[in-house]
């Protein structure tokens, strides 16, 4: 919770120093670029502690944006009722107004609590039999499943009609256990569930977690998309990575084979001032969805990052060739998006690199994930990946 106040306070100063600022910028003969979320977001090693340090942030650009607005109105409204009154009427006619039925489950337990986000009408509105897809929607480190919330995933369930779940992920680890024990919580109070199309994605710590989830349910999940993380690298079966908490997390060889049996489609998202450009782990990831793609290396994605045109390439450090390449103006940035497609032209390997973005999921970010994730399905009988435009 100290966490979640620190970064509520902490957006709620955008708007209190926002006019200051743009005068000062005024008196001077260019815009002025911030080096770290410091100038805006008030606490002081945010890039430095994320080894982001030698990356621009276009502070001035990203207040005055509808994202962040949309972050502050969501702090303020999640801090304001707080985990213990989820219950309230207003919390009720909120999620109401925006298509959506909140239920918040094992609320007593702070190692297990957990909300559901399902479309209004779920059982009047939708064809008797109707099954909903479901998204596994995971939040950062030390964050509480309120700010999980602010991430997008829920609202746009309303709208395109999927159930959003997010679970308390305070670890990888922990993941593991709580994805399946809320499945059957879910399945014994019949909610209307698409087995074949469920789905797991995060920010952040919540990144790392759906890596985790991804390699240790393919056969389960039809796709995942990690975001502000970089792809997991490969380790030995002795190595400590295989248990750390932090970027140095890893999978054997082993687990991306088997990951790799069952087409797993995965999408990496984040912020040029957060994991983006990749990283050139995206190799071991490639292999497990089945797509084609030239050698990776360290050296390859320098030079990519250096020496390509201003564009996908630069951006996310991945050279495309003839792949699917495109920039989308998006909340007031851009986004860059490249793809890798396997051998049937289907692209089961995508990279969203949002230009400017700190580290803080940004809300168009979910419509883009979405898009990529609706198209997979999983025969839950032969664990065959099915595809559908």
């Amino acid at each position: 919770m100290k966490k979640f106040n620190i970064l509520f306070m902490a957006i709620a100063m955008i708007l209190s120093i926002n006019q200051t600022l743009i005068a000062q910028e005024n008196q001077q003969s260019a815009p002025k670029i911030y080096n770290g979320p410091t100038d805006y977001f008030g606490f002081s090693g945010y890039l430095q502690g994320a080894g982001r340090e030698g990356k621009l942030f276009k502070g001035e650009q990203f207040v005055q944006s509808e994202t962040a607005k949309y972050i502050f109105e969501s702090l303020y409204f999640h801090g304001t009722y707080g985990l213990e009154n989820q219950d309230d009427p207003a919390i009720i006619a909120h999620w109401a107004s925006k298509g959506l039925t909140k239920e918040v489950y094992d609320i007593d337990d702070a190692d297990r609590m957990w909300s559901v986000f399902t479309p209004n009408g779920i059982y009047q509105s939708y064809d008797e039999g109707h099954k909903f897809p479901l998204v596994f929607c995971l939040h950062g480190n030390d964050n509480e499943i309120l700010l999980a919330e602010t991430y997008g995933f829920a609202e746009l369930g309303g709208e395109e009609g999927f159930i959003t779940v997010i679970p308390w992920a305070k670890n990888e680890d922990i993941i593991l256990e709580e994805i399946p024990r809320i499945l059957d919580i879910l399945r014994e109070k019949n909610y209307p569930i698409d087995e074949s199309r469920i789905y797991a994605t995060g920010f952040s710590k919540g990144g790392m977690a759906t890596m985790r989830a991804g390699m240790n349910f393919p056969e389960m999940l039809a796709a995942i998309a990690p975001g502000g993380a970089g792809p997991a690298s490969v380790v030995g079966e002795n190595d400590e990575a295989l248990n750390a908490v932090g970027p140095s997390l890893g999978f054997t060889a082993e687990q991306y084979a088997n990951a790799a049996k069952y087409t797993l489609p995965v999408l990496f998202f984040g912020g040029t001032c957060d994991n983006m450009p990749i990283n050139s782990n995206a190799k071991n990831w490639i292999g497990i969805t089945g797509a084609v793609a030239p050698e990776i290396t360290d050296e390859t994605v320098a030079n990519t990052t250096a020496n390509s045109g201003y564009g996908v390439e630069r951006m996310t450090g991945l050279n495309y060739d003839l792949d699917g390449m495109e920039i989308r103006a998006l909340d007031g940035t851009y986004y860059y998006i490249g793809s890798y497609f396997n051998e049937d032209g289907i692209c089961t390997f995508r990279t969203v690199a949002v230009e400017g973005a700190p580290h803080w999921l940004i809300r168009s970010e979910s419509a883009v994930v979405w898009e990529f994730l609706s198209q997979f399905s999983r025969d839950r009988s032969t664990g065959k990946l099915l595809y559908s435009k």
